[in-house]
C-alpha cells in the first residue's frame, strides 16, 4: 500500500544532492529520518541512457548518477533507520537493479508520462508508483489513470510544474482539486518553490503526498540544492504538515461546555417579589446559557412571576405565568 497509516506521506527527495558522495547519501538519508519524512527518494538515471556524451549536461549527469553497488547501502540503511527508499525509475537497467533487491517501489518523473514502455513494466511488476505530472496533460494524466485503474497496483499522482524554482503564481496550486476530481487514484504535491507555504496549502488543499527536496549544503553541486530545504526547514515543514492534517475534520458547535458558558441567554437584573410584572428593564441578556433564549425576550415583558427570583438568576418557564 502507499500508505498504510492514513495520512500525509511525505517524501525526502535527496535526489542528486548527494553529489556523488556516498557517505553524504548516508548522512541524508538520516537527516530525512530525524526531520520526519516518510520516505527517502532518490533518481536512478544514467548519464548514458538520458543524454549524448556531447550533451552539455553530460558531465554534470555522470558524476551525479549512483552506481549500482551504492544500492544495497543505501537500502539497508533506509531500513535500519525506519524510512522506506524510494528512486525514479528512468530505464531498465537501473530498474532491474532496483527489482533484484526487493525494493518498495517506484517514482516516475514526469518527463516519462510518455514512456509507455516503462510504464508497462512498472505496471507488471506490481509495486506501489508515485507520478508526477509537471509535463503531462490533464488528458494525459486521466489516460494513464484510466491505465493503472485497469491494473492492481496502487498508484499515486503529484501535481507540480518543472521549473526549479517554481515562482506562486506559476504553482497552479488548484490543480489539486482539479485532479482529485478527475481520478480516482490519491492526488499529491511535488514542491519545486522556495520554502514550504505552498507545500502546507497544499495538505489543506487535500494532497496526501508531499513531495520536496532536502540538502545540508545550498552550496553543494547538484542544481537542486537550490530548490531544497535545510534540515530545520524540513522539520518545521513536516510539524506543519501534521498539525494541518489533524486540522482537517468538519463539524459545528464541538465543545458544548464553551457553547453553554459563553453564549447568552435571560437573567434577572434584579431581585424581584412574587406577583412583579416583568419589564423590559428587568431583564438582562448575559452570560451563561442558562435561561431562556434572547430571542424570547419580547414574549415574557408583561408575564408575572409566580415566585421572588434573585439578581443574576437565569429566566426559565417555570418562573412566570
Amino acid at each position: 500500500m502507499l500508505n498504510e497509516n492514513d495520512r500525509v506521506l511525505v517524501i525526502a527527495e535527496i535526489g542528486t544532492n548527494h553529489d556523488g558522495s556516498l557517505s553524504k547519501a548516508l548522512d541524508l538519508i538520516d537527516i530525512a529520518v530525524d526531520s520526519g519524512a516518510d520516505i527517502a527518494k532518490f533518481q536512478s538515471f544514467l548519464a548514458d541512457e538520458m543524454v549524448a556524451k556531447s550533451d552539455a549536461n553530460y558531465p554534470m549527469l555522470k558524476r551525479l548518477e549512483m552506481p549500482q553497488d551504492w544500492y544495497p547501502i543505501l537500502i539497508k540503511h533506509c531500513s535500519d533507520r525506519g524510512i522506506r527508499f524510494l528512486s525514479t525509475a528512468t530505464n531498465f537497467l537501473t530498474l532491474g537493479w532496483m527489482e533484484d533487491l526487493d525494493v518498495w517501489g517506484y517514482k516516475v518523473a514526469s518527463c516519462n508520462v510518455s514512456h509507455t514502455p516503462l510504464i508497462d513494466k512498472l505496471i507488471d511488476l506490481g509495486r506501489p508508483v508515485i507520478i508526477s505530472t509537471g509535463l503531462a496533460t490533464l488528458g494525459e494524466i486521466i489516460e494513464l489513470s484510466q491505465k493503472f485503474d485497469e491494473s492492481s497496483v496502487d498508484a499515486a499522482f503529484l501535481h507540480c510544474v518543472s521549473e526549479y524554482p517554481c515562482p506562486p503564481e506559476r504553482m497552479n496550486i488548484k490543480n489539486i482539486t482539479v485532479l482529485s476530481n478527475a481520478i480516482k487514484q490519491p492526488v499529491g504535491f511535488s514542491d519545486h518553490s522556495k520554502g514550504y507555504n505552498l507545500a502546507s496549502a497544499a495538505i489543506a488543499l487535500g494532497a496526501t503526498v508531499l513531495e520536496k527536496h532536502l540538502t545540508n549544503n545550498r552550496d553543494g553541486y547538484s542544481p537542486d540544492h537550490q530548490v531544497s530545504l535545510l534540515p530545520g526547514e524540513f522539520s518545521a515543514m513536516v510539524a506543519a504538515v501534521r498539525e494541518i492534517e489533524q486540522s482537517l475534520t468538519s463539524g459545528f458547535c464541538p465543545n458544548p461546555e464553551a457553547v453553554r458558558s459563553m453564549r447568552r441567554s435571560l437573567h434577572f437584573g434584579a431581585s424581584l417579589p412574587r406577583g412583579h410584572i416583568i419589564a423590559e428593564s428587568d431583564i438582562k441578556v448575559v452570560r451563561p446559557e442558562g435561561g431562556l433564549p434572547p430571542a424570547d425576550l419580547n414574549s415574557i415583558i408583561g408575564c408575572t412571576l409566580v415566585e421572588p427570583v434573585t439578581e443574576g438568576q437565569p429566566l426559565t418557564l417555570d418562573l412566570i405565568r
